[in-house]
């Protein structure tokens, strides 16, 4: 029987293989090599019932040592039924027969905390640490599977050292772990474990900052293109390539604009703080208020108070992202305004699908969220500057006065009283400095200020928010590192708003936080009426407590650098008075400065909903000001025919000033009069600044920034996030533009809709500056369907590849580039990198080539590739391929695709075998290349027999 059994299985005859096992399971006799194949094929099948019924007739009847494996298999097939009290006992009978057995002490925590027993669930864990074998060659990939589980429901708890500890041992196994690098950086920083950069084998310190989460960002740099290169890259490693839109792009016919807002924050927490008096004050008649919110019920009052100023409400947190997105759809929302940006917590991929025609980002994190899916962000003038819109990936929307929505309805807080000092461990005399922002926006740069201070105010003590012990200890250890005893910080522990409002009237100043200023808090504490002091750096997050303090009327409390800042604070210690004025003015006017003008703010983002919604009946009023967008034209350069004349960025990738100068100059001489350069400069100190300085103060389309360490490719990608252009042109450093060059290349694009790029003849020359003898590609004028070349350049032609794609010959449609140079369905490339563009601008239209030299560069003698450079670029080669055969390329003639497979992975194969041993040595140090070739090689072979 056990042979027909096998038969039945390899036939894929699951019923009668059904049957013959349960027969033989009846009689003992079913071995569990065939019970578990069989039971694996009857679960994908989605035959839940059988293989449960099939695993407790095995198990009633059959015995062998590895019984344990079969009651654990069990457990996963009851719990994926809903059977949790069934897994249980599966999970624990697996253990009684074999103890340590780690994939049951695995399921079993994992059950435990979804029954809501953390504590039990981590001792579990804890627990199959201890029983590990290390000496096993699965015991790794169990011990970090193990301590990341560990490390997320630890900090889910608050046990944020148990968690930071975890991690740092997962990652000292496997530092390659992408996505739990970022989760230990963000532990640090809420620890003040200084620095947060700490030191993990086989993670650098440029690997973890490029590890960085785009929230942790916006505490350790005050350079907004680090803060977009950071949401850039979490966008890419974490959200899966965007599906197509839910909403229609042409918007609704409603009487009302439906308004809805999608947030975790419908409760006592921050965002409901602000936007409960909001959401009551909207118009009625021209407004439809929608929550869509993930929040648990806290059964609080002011829950309760934001639920009655929606005219709907949608809980979504049982929903998937998909079905959560499929609801907002289903209320034709006209505006989604998404509250919760990339804190914890995050649902991106609900705003992914969009679910509504308007998107827009505000009051999450104070920064982009570099999503595609999101189109606007609100702000005001003094958080996002002009300047600053560049670094952002939506387009800003400015409220007059602040960002900021306040609620004029929550309690004011009691006069302190005597002794309320002494009630929360403050010295009654004696000079009070206080900072209750989260422990994760203190930087040691600014710590050290405040400890600095300290030291110029002698009776002074410094009182902080902070819930763990391990964070107070870090904190006095660095203010003792300081010159600072531990004995002048205060702390207190995390308290309810009505509480916190009443600690400040016992504090006399509020130092912020920089670079991540205090946002919210800053809100409550000038309703509090407690001065508070900033200083305004580069990015938006270290803005937003400016913003408040100019509607507050407080503009001598904004510093400009950190010395003003320094000396601001010592000053107002030292001149009670003067600060006395300053907190009674805040008292006075609260009823009358703009930050307190909840009414005006509704009306003026009302205004701004009006403006940019979508659909037929959609009513602009005459004081809306509608004004250009960030991206396309120029309405000071109009064309021939008076239309606005197309912005074109170029861009300059540099990191030396000396081939520098004459690209700058070239592109300066551009004959097409609405250009923008973009200069982005990588080197370590700024080299290239002073060659700028005097073209930037004569040329107002000229632009610099300083990128220091990013790799030519990434310094590319930072002036394209800069660029403002709807049209991008790259002029390499040391290349030089002939004057026309844009003035030539643009109209073909402007008369040929279906052209998506248009090349020009790079006349290479030799050191002395002479013209090489070397014919452009084609003789004449020639268009190229974007298909045919397409095929051209995953043929895998290098030569001809590197003339028809490169940058420096290239003027491109902005829109056709994708998410940054050098990617291609969404993934990056390196040494394909100006192939995957190509492609990527390809998909769109055509290709034209003009011969005439439009652009010169200094050709540089070429350097034989190393093995390991061509093992990298054929791995490229081959991703390239997988990647436009999976996404319905056409590879002509028929039978091309199979050919050039089979060439690749031959080519492949010769690479290693012929240089086997260099390779050997070259990738000791970089075993994710070996995984990549072992990926890329197996999907190959899978493609090519599946033809």
């Amino acid at each position: 029987m056990s042979q027909q059994l096998h038969k039945a299985m390899a036939a894929g005859n699951l019923a009668e293989a059904g049957t013959l096992a349960l027969a033989l399971a009846q009689l003992g006799e079913l071995a569990i090599i065939d019970l578990i194949g069989l039971a694996s094929l009857l679960s994908a099948q989605g035959k839940t019932e059988q293989t449960i019924s099939l695993y407790q007739l095995w198990l009633e009847h059959c015995d062998s040592p590895l019984e344990y494996v079969a009651w654990y298999n069990l457990a996963v097939v009851l719990l994926q039924a809903g059977d949790e009290a069934g897994a249980e006992r599966g999970y624990r009978q697996s253990l009684k027969l074999h103890p340590g057995f780690t994939e049951s002490q695995l399921g079993l925590g994992g059950l435990l905390e979804r029954r809501r027993q953390p504590e039990a669930a981590l001792a579990q864990w804890r627990a199959a640490l201890d029983d590990l074998d290390n000496a096993s060659a699965a015991s790794p990939a169990l011990q970090i599977r193990l301590y990341n589980n560990i490390g997320r429901l630890a900090e889910a708890q608050g046990d944020l050292p148990q968690a930071e500890q975890a991690l740092l041992h997962s990652l000292q196994l496997d530092p390659r772990q992408t996505l739990i690098a970022p989760l230990w950086l963000n532990l640090r920083l809420k620890l003040c474990a200084w620095p947060v950069y700490g030191f993990v084998p086989g993670l650098s310190e440029s690997a973890l900052r490029h590890a960085t989460s785009a929230l942790a960002m916006l505490s350790l740099s005050d350079d907004p293109a680090r803060q977009l290169a950071a949401a850039q890259r979490e966008v890419r490693a974490t959200q899966p390539p965007a599906p197509a839109p839910l909403a229609d792009g042409d918007g609704y016919t409603h009487r009302k604009l439906r308004i809805g807002y999608l947030s975790n924050g419908f409760g006592a927490q921050p965002v409901g703080r602000m936007l409960a008096e909001l959401l009551e004050l909207h118009n009625r008649e021209q407004i439809e208020v929608y929550g869509f919110c993930w929040t648990p019920e806290d059964g609080s009052a002011l829950r309760q108070r934001l639920l009655r100023g929606m005219d709907l409400h949608v809980p979504i947190a049982t929903l998937s992202d998909a079905q959560a997105a499929q609801a907002i759809r289903a209320h034709e929302i006209d505006i989604l305004v998404d509250l919760h940006g990339r804190l914890p917590g995050a649902r991106p991929g609900i705003l992914l699908q969009r679910p509504a025609p308007v998107q827009i980002a505000w009051l999450g994190q104070p920064g982009t969220s570099a999503m595609a899916a999101i189109d606007y962000v609100l702000a005001d003038a003094v958080t996002l500057p002009p300047e600053l819109a560049p670094h952002y990936t939506e387009q800003p929307l400015y409220l007059p006065h602040c960002y900021q929505p306040q609620d004029r309805l929550r309690p004011l807080p009691p006069a302190s009283t005597p002794g309320a000092r002494a009630a929360y461990g403050l010295p009654e005399p004696g000079f009070v400095y206080c900072c209750f922002s989260a422990p994760e926006q203190i930087t040691p740069e600014r710590y050290a200020t405040w400890m600095r201070i300290l030291h110029q105010v002698p009776d002074s003590v410094l009182w902080l928010q902070a819930a763990g012990e391990q964070v107070r200890d870090n904190l006095r250890v660095a203010a003792m590192q300081r010159g600072i005893p531990s004995e002048r910080l205060c702390f207190a522990d995390p308290a309810a708003p009505e509480q916190q409002m009443a600690r400040y009237q016992a504090a006399d100043l509020f130092l912020d936080t920089a670079p991540y200023a205090a946002g919210a808090t800053a809100g409550d504490v000038l309703w509090a009426g407690l001065p508070l002091l900033t200083s305004t750096g580069h990015c938006s997050a270290s803005r937003t407590s400016a913003s408040l303090l100019q509607a507050a009327g407080l503009p001598e409390l904004v510093t400009a650098s950190e010395k003003k800042y320094e000396a601001r604070a010592v000053r107002l210690a030292e001149r009670p008075k003067e600060l006395a004025r300053l907190r009674n003015r805040l008292r006075k006017h609260r009823d009358t400065v703009p930050l307190f003008d909840t009414p005006q703010l509704v009306r003026d983002l009302e205004a701004l909903y009006l403006r940019v919604a979508k659909g037929a009946t959609r009513v602009i009023p005459a004081h809306a000001g509608i004004h250009a967008g960030r991206l396309g034209m120029d309405t000071r350069v109009r064309g021939n025919d008076g239309t606005p004349a197309p912005l074109v960025s170029i861009l300059i990738a540099a990191d030396d000033p000396l081939p520098l100068e004459t690209t700058l100059l070239s592109a300066l001489a551009q004959t097409w009069a609405n250009c923008e350069i973009i200069v982005s400069d990588s080197s370590p100190d700024g080299a290239c600044r002073a060659l700028l300085k005097p073209h930037l103060k004569t040329h107002r389309r000229l632009r610099y920034a300083h990128a220091p360490g990013l790799s030519p490719l990434d310094n590319l990608n930072h002036c394209l996030a800069l660029a403002l252009g709807a049209y991008i042109a790259v002029a390499p450093s040391g290349d030089t533009l002939a004057p026309d060059k844009i003035a030539v290349m643009l109209p073909y694009f402007l008369d040929h809709p279906q052209i998506s790029l248009v090349a020009s003849w790079r006349q290479p020359r030799a050191p002395d500056g002479q013209a090489l003898p070397v014919a452009p590609l084609f003789a004449t004028e020639i268009v190229v369907g974007g298909g045919s070349l397409a095929n051209l350049l995953l043929s895998g032609d290098s030569g001809g590849a590197a003339t028809v794609c490169a940058p420096g010959a290239l003027l491109f449609k902005r829109a056709s580039i994708g998410l940054a140079f050098g990617h291609y369905h969404e993934r990056p490339y390196a040494d394909r990198a100006n192939v995957a563009t190509a492609l990527t601008a390809l998909a769109g239209g055509d290709y034209v080539y003009l011969p005439q030299p439009l652009s010169s560069y200094r050709a540089a003698p070429a350097v034989p590739a190393t093995p390991l450079a061509q093992l990298e670029a054929g791995i490229e080669a081959l991703e390239l391929l997988y990647q436009a055969h999976a996404h319905g390329h056409r590879f002509e003639p028929a039978g091309r695709f199979q050919q050039l497979l089979s060439a690749r992975l031959a080519e492949l194969n010769t690479l290693v075998s012929t240089h086997h041993t260099q390779l050997a040595a070259s990738a000791v140090h970089r075993p994710q290349l070996v995984d990549a070739l072992q990926r890329t090689m197996r999907i190959g072979y899978q493609l090519l027999l599946a033809q």
